[in-house]
């Protein structure tokens, strides 16, 4: 949650655009004139965002955790920036989530989950389609061919779930 965009200002807005901005979402989003379920939320959001931004010492801070990527946690500071310039928590082995650090998986980590899921695709197919076989086919006695057919379906749609998943993460 952005505040900023909560108040609908832009990063660099001064006291007085905050002020305003505030003022209008507040008229509008105010309980005793909205009447909807999620006006006392929604203004309590905007009235904490307000109370973030007016302040300096809090901007800051905010801004600083914006920058690190570490909003929505609380982190405590050390009072100056280490040799390398970054500043560290008080916490020891503690490293800020810097988002120019992202891990980019190399060829073979990329090959490597492509094989794992074709063939975990392949096993669920193959019970799929020796289920059908079973059922239709070449009946076994004592043998229940709709297990099959329910792990092959179950899996499989896991499984192209799970990758569509996995591919709208990473882009």
């Amino acid at each position: 949650m952005n505040y900023y965009d909560v108040l609908g200002v832009p990063g660099n807005a001064d006291a007085e655009c905050i002020k305003r901005a505030f003022r209008c979402r507040a008229k509008r989003l105010h309980p005793d004139v909205n009447r909807t379920s999620r006006a006392t939320r929604d203004f309590q959001l905007v009235n904490e965002a307000y109370q973030v931004l007016s302040n300096e010492e809090k901007r800051r801070l905010y801004d600083v955790r914006m920058a690190r990527g570490t909003f929505g946690r609380r982190v405590y500071y050390r009072p100056g920036p280490t040799a390398n310039g970054h500043v560290r928590a008080t916490r020891p082995g503690y490293r800020y989530y810097r988002p120019e650090e992202k891990h980019t998986p190399s060829r073979f980590e990329k090959a490597f989950d492509q094989f794992l899921f074709l063939f975990m695709l392949m096993a669920g197919l193959s019970a799929l389609f020796f289920g059908i076989y079973r059922a239709v086919g070449e009946p076994v006695e004592g043998v229940n061919p709709y297990v099959g057919i329910f792990f092959g379906v179950f899996f499989t749609s896991l499984f192209l779930f799970g990758w569509d998943k996995k591919q709208r993460l990473e882009s």
